[in-house]
C-alpha cells in the first residue's frame, strides 16, 4: 500500500473504529426512525380510507406504506454529520493541521466518512432488508433481483451526492462563526426536497418536475423508487446520468468554495 492510500486508510479505520464504540448511540437514532413511520402510516390510512384500491398521488395504500418505510431507512442510511467537526475544525483554526500536512482534507474527511457510515450501514442495510422481507408478505411486495441491483448502485451515488452537498454546506464556516442552525434548516429542507418525508408528488407536477431535477431527489426517493419499480420507460438510466452529472457538479463547486474559503482562513488567521 503507497503512503497515500495508507494515510487514508487510516482515515477509514478510525472513524471505523469510533463508529464501533459509539454503536448505542446509532441503535437510538435508527428507534428514533419507527416514530416517523408510524405517524406517517397512520395519515396513510385516514388519508386512503377504508378503500384499499384507492391511489393517492400516483400511489396505492401498499406502495406508500412501503415506500414511507423505505425511504426513512435510506434517509438513515446517507445521514452524515461530519458537517459538524468541520466547522469546529475552521473555527477553531485546528484546520491549520491538515493544511500544513500532506494530505487532502477532502480526501481525509471522506474516507472517515465512509468509516463511520460502515457499521452504521451494515446494521440499517440489516434493518432494510428485514422491513422489505415483512413489505413483501404484509402487502404483497415483490423484490425483483435487478431492482436490488440497481437500488445499490443508486444508493452509492447517494452517499457520495449526500456527502458532496453537506460539504458544500459545511464550508459556509469560513463565512458565518455559528453555522449550526444552517445545517438543521438545511438537513430539513433536502430531506422535504429529497422525498424523505413525503413522495416529491405530494408537491404537484410542477413542483415534482422542478424538484426532481435537483440532486436532492437522487439521494433518497430515486434508490428508494427503483427498489420498489415506479421507474419505468429509461428512467433508470436517466436518473443514473443525471445523479452522476450532479455529482460532478456538486464536485467542481466544492473544489471552487474550498479554494476561496482557505485563501479566507489564512488572510484571518495571518
Amino acid at each position: 500500500m503507497t503512503g497515500i492510500a495508507a494515510k487514508y486508510a487510516k482515515s477509514y479505520s478510525i472513524a471505523l473504529k469510533a463508529g464501533l464504540e459509539y454503536r448505542v448511540n446509532f441503535y437510538f437514532s435508527v428507534a428514533a426512525a419507527a416514530a416517523p413511520v408510524i405517524i406517517q402510516t397512520a395519515l396513510w390510512i385516514a388519508l386512503y380510507g377504508q378503500d384499499p384500491g384507492a391511489s393517492l398521488f400516483g400511489f396505492t395504500f401498499p406502495q406508500m406504506v412501503a415506500y414511507t418505510v423505505i425511504a426513512q431507512l435510506v434517509s438513515r442510511l446517507v445521514r452524515t454529520g461530519f458537517e459538524y467537526d468541520i466547522n469546529n475544525d475552521i473555527r477553531t483554526g485546528s484546520l491549520d493541521r491538515y493544511l500544513v500536512k500532506p494530505v487532502s482534507y477532502f480526501s481525509f474527511r471522506f474516507f472517515a466518512f465512509l468509516g463511520d457510515k460502515t457499521v452504521h450501514s451494515a446494521v440499517t442495510g440489516a434493518l432494510l432488508a428485514g422491513a422489505v422481507a415483512v413489505l413483501s408478505l404484509v402487502l404483497g411486495f415483490t423484490l425483483v433481483p435487478v431492482r436490488v441491483l440497481l437500488f445499490l448502485a443508486a444508493l452509492a451515488l447517494a452517499f457520495a451526492l449526500n456527502f458532496l452537498i453537506f460539504w458544500c454546506v459545511s464550508l459556509a464556516g469560513f463565512w458565518l462563526t455559528e453555522i449550526g442552525f444552517l445545517f438543521e434548516a438545511a438537513r430539513i429542507v433536502i430531506i422535504a426536497a429529497s422525498g424523505g418525508i413525503f413522495p416529491l408528488a405530494v408537491f404537484g407536477p410542477a413542483g415534482e418536475a422542478l424538484l426532481g431535477t435537483l440532486p436532492f431527489r437522487f439521494t433518497i426517493q430515486f434508490p428508494a423508487e427503483l427498489l420498489l419499480g415506479r421507474v419505468r420507460d429509461g428512467g433508470a438510466g436517466r436518473g443514473f446520468l443525471l445523479a452522476t452529472l450532479w455529482i460532478a457538479a456538486l464536485f467542481g463547486l466544492s473544489r471552487l468554495l474550498w479554494a476561496r474559503g482557505v485563501r479566507r482562513f489564512a488572510a484571518v488567521g495571518s
